[in-house]
């Protein structure tokens, strides 16, 4: 949770100025229009707007407000919806260096851009918290839009084993297509590459909450419950459970 946090702060904070600058605004106009045109027993009050005293008090009630929009869970469209899941070993920049190569030559046969993130851009992630520390984080994505994702891979929370997430996608055809060529050529260069199930809410399980199986990880028994519709502790988009 340490990691969202950081998102989801600036996020509250700016919720809460603009309603409390807004609001105050309204009500300053409402106040005026009443002493210029209202009874004259509103007109013999004061003469000065309670600027300071109306901020606070919006701004008392913007901020949990801002909390409560800020955490509720966004529906995500059925084209971003995680399908497949794998970890591969890249312990070393030679490792990475030549996943990133197979990844940029599969993206470009299938037209998808690449967007991939320097090492300085990831060092000031890990200044800004332990939890976003990572070795490799880049993004595949269809049409010059980040928003249609194809493929996230990123180490965080497990440095040296990368996962790379694959989406529905808004060509289904197209990203199945890539996804078998490019994990054809991902398991040939690196066998140990193990795949990693996708909750029934959506969500890919912590690394700390799977076992081994025959045929990759799989939802440790006892962990169940977190990813499960329902008893999920809101680890999942809310389009997955509806």
């Amino acid at each position: 949770m340490g990691g969202e946090i950081i998102f989801i702060i600036p996020a509250v904070l700016g919720f809460a100025v603009m309603a409390t600058l807004g609001g105050t605004l309204v009500i300053w106009l409402v106040w005026m229009l009443a002493r210029r045109w209202g009874p004259l027993s509103r007109r013999a009050g004061t003469s000065h707007f309670p600027i300071g005293a109306t901020a606070a008090v919006l701004l008392a009630i913007s901020l949990p407000a801002g909390c409560i929009r800020a955490c509720q869970p966004i529906p995500q469209p059925e084209s971003l919806r995680t399908v497949a899941a794998f970890e591969v070993p890249l312990s070393s920049a030679v490792d990475r260096a030549n996943f990133l190569t197979i990844l940029t030559d599969e993206a470009s046969a299938e037209g998808l851009n690449l967007n991939v993130e320097t090492a300085k851009e990831m060092e000031r992630w890990a200044e800004m918290s332990p939890e976003l520390r990572r070795s490799i984080h880049a993004t595949v994505y269809r049409g010059g839009d980040l928003r249609q994702t194809a493929v996230y891979v990123s180490d965080r929370s497990h440095l040296g084993h990368a996962w790379i997430s694959f989406t529905q996608g808004e060509d289904p055809a197209l990203t199945r297509r890539f996804r078998e060529r490019l994990m054809s050529r991902i398991i040939e260069r690196w066998p140990e590459t193990l795949s990693v199930p996708v909750a029934a809410t959506g969500s890919l399980p912590n690394r700390e909450d799977l076992v081994r199986g025959d045929h990759g990880y799989e939802i440790d028994p006892a962990k169940m419950a977190g990813y499960i519709c329902g008893t999920a502790p809101g680890n999942a988009p809310h389009s997955a459970c509806d």
